[in-house]
């Protein structure tokens, strides 16, 4: 058989090849919007690098990337605000998270927190999917696990504001648990509270 090659087109000018570049480098750049502002079915995790993070901080040091798609943080990952990834895709925080403010994680696809993982503030984790907690965690402001499937607190738990298990599949608090405000318990199988407790609120069912 007889395959004759197709000679290229000497007739092509400059001015088209840098506009056939030029459509090249917008459609990459359209596939790596679209991934990190959100896609029904994204192929990978966008990588932010921490220069791309500069044009998501606000002059406090806050860091919002809500409702984006699958991102992957730099990591180690210290910021100077809050940090709020409410209803992103993100599934996998950095190995070492810093956060000097307050850390919203809702209704994202988390399922566990960083070995390294210091939270000045308040940490949201209502509605995500995380499955399980660090051992004696301490959080400074309020922890929310409403409408979770976490099955289960770790031991040592410290919380110094309120704690959010509505609606969760929690049923019993650990031992040696501390927490400084109240407990919110509704729609839970909580029944009882361990000797060993140490709760300075209420408990609201």
């Amino acid at each position: 058989m007889d395959i004759t090659r197709e000679q290229p087109n000497s007739n092509i000018t400059n001015d088209e090849i840098m506009e056939k570049r030029l459509k090249t480098r917008l459609t990459l750049h359209t596939i790596a919007t679209v991934l990190l502002l959100g896609s029904s079915a994204p192929l990978y995790a966008y990588v932010l690098s921490p220069i791309h993070l500069l044009n998501y901080v606000d002059s406090y040091g806050n860091l919002s990337l809500r409702n984006t798609g699958d991102i992957q943080l730099p990591d180690p990952l210290v910021i100077s605000g809050n940090l709020n990834l409410e209803k992103s895709k993100i599934s996998q925080l950095p190995r070492s998270l810093t956060v000097n403010g307050n850390l919203n994680l809702a209704y994202t696809e988390v399922e566990y927190l960083p070995l390294v993982f210091n939270v000045d503030g308040f940490v949201n984790l209502a509605h995500s999917k995380i499955k399980e907690l660090n051992y004696g965690m301490i959080v400074k402001g309020d922890l929310s696990l409403m409408g979770t499937e976490i099955q289960k607190l770790p031991d040592n738990l410290y919380v110094k504001g309120d704690l959010y298990l509505n609606n969760s599949k929690i049923t019993k608090l650990p031992n040696q648990i501390i927490v400084d405000g109240d407990i919110h318990i509704n729609g839970t199988q909580i029944t009882s509270i361990p000797d060993n407790a140490k709760i300075k609120g209420r408990i609201i069912n």
